[in-house]
């Protein structure tokens, strides 16, 4: 059983639980069907937030789903999987950043 439980740089806490973990207190438990499973979405202030944050990740285990990009839409914008392979959104506005 896990649980991935990672502390952000503002305090911000966010676990993931294993599909194992939930079925130790929730034994008929079984993953939804036909599209996403969840939607999360982390906002950071700069674009170079966005580079560091998906590093972190990397670094800490998780898969690449897309790394860091420029967005059409005005994002410096990344994806990694948590441990079940739901795709997590890191982003920030295209600004120009404080030195």
């Amino acid at each position: 059983m896990s649980v991935e439980l990672h502390t952000l740089p503002n305090g911000l806490r966010i676990a993931w639980d294993s599909h194992e973990m939930i079925r130790s207190f929730n034994p008929d438990w079984q993953p939804p069907t036909g599209g996403h499973r969840m939607g999360m979405a982390f906002l950071f202030d700069y674009p170079a937030e966005v580079d560091a944050a998906f590093q972190d990740l990397i670094h800490a285990g998780y898969h690449a789903h897309k790394p860091p990009f420029d967005a059409v839409w005005g994002q410096r914008y990344a994806q990694v999987e948590d441990p079940d392979g739901n795709v997590v959104d890191l982003f920030a506005w295209k600004t120009e950043e404080k030195t």
